[in-house]
Order: C-alpha cells, then structure tokens, then sequence
C-alpha cells in the first residue's frame, strides 16, 4: 500500500511539472498567435449570400450575381467555386481582387429534369484567413 501512495505521488509531481513547462509554452504560443492575426489578410464579403429565384418552370435557367468586396489589406484570390450539383455552374475571374475593390461570381441554374423545392450551394475557396465561403441558389421548380 505504501509504494501505492509513492507511485501516486511522483505520477502526481510529474504532471504539475509538465503543466507549469507548458504554461511558459502557452504565453509565447499566444505571442506567435498576436503575431499572425497582425499579417495582413483579404476578407471577403458579399452583398448577400442568399439568392431566392422564386417559382420557375421544368427546363427554365436562372442565373444571379453575387457581389463581394475584399474589405481586408492584402490581395483577395478565388482559388476555386465548387456547386453541390452539375446544374448549377459558376463563373468568376480568377486574377486578384486588390484591397477595397468588388468582384462577382455568376451563378446559373438549369431546372432541366429538377421538380419541386430546391437548394444548392455554392463553395467559394479563396486565400482569405477563414478561406470557405458558401453561398446558396434556392427556389421552387415547377412542372410544365
């Protein structure tokens, strides 16, 4: 029983060791972190992240803008759009958004064999610090 409580004691001194090592190492992570949040990142932010085009007929294509503007200090670039379905196909450029000035991306929607509610989402990658946007293209599709 006694080597029990000495086992119990250095396993216990042990661990308050290693915590007080990693509180020196905590403070100087936080430094680092200060650091990176200082570099200067593009942000991306759109008019609105939500397009509703209402009730279309089977086989009609709809299509919207959706505007951004990099509001941070350093170049906004769109890696790469990808949509949750093979109807819906975006286009955007692909060369820098400088700081303070706005870029688009055209959505376009085909109805051809799609019936009722629909919702689908667009995925914008960029070289922003939280770098994954979504976007969505919803409506309801109606039988001719």
């Amino acid at each position: 029983m006694y080597r029990f409580y000495i086992l119990l004691a250095t396993i216990t001194i042990m661990v308050l060791a290693s915590c007080s090592g990693n509180g020196a190492q905590t403070a100087s992570n936080a430094d680092s972190v200060a650091a990176v949040d200082t570099v200067k990142y593009p942000t991306i932010e759109f008019d609105t992240a939500v397009f509703d085009f209402g009730k279309i007929l089977q086989g009609e294509q709809v299509g919207t803008v959706f505007t951004f503007k990099n509001t941070g200090k350093a170049d906004l670039i769109i890696r790469k759009v990808e949509t949750s379905c093979g109807c819906t196909v975006p286009e955007y450029d692909r060369s820098p958004v400088k700081p303070g000035a706005t870029g688009t991306i055209r959505v376009r929607f085909d109805s051809d064999g799609k019936e009722g509610a629909q919702y689908k989402t667009i995925k914008v990658i960029s070289n922003c610090k939280d770098n994954i946007f979504d976007l969505v293209l919803k409506g309801t599709v109606e039988v001719k």
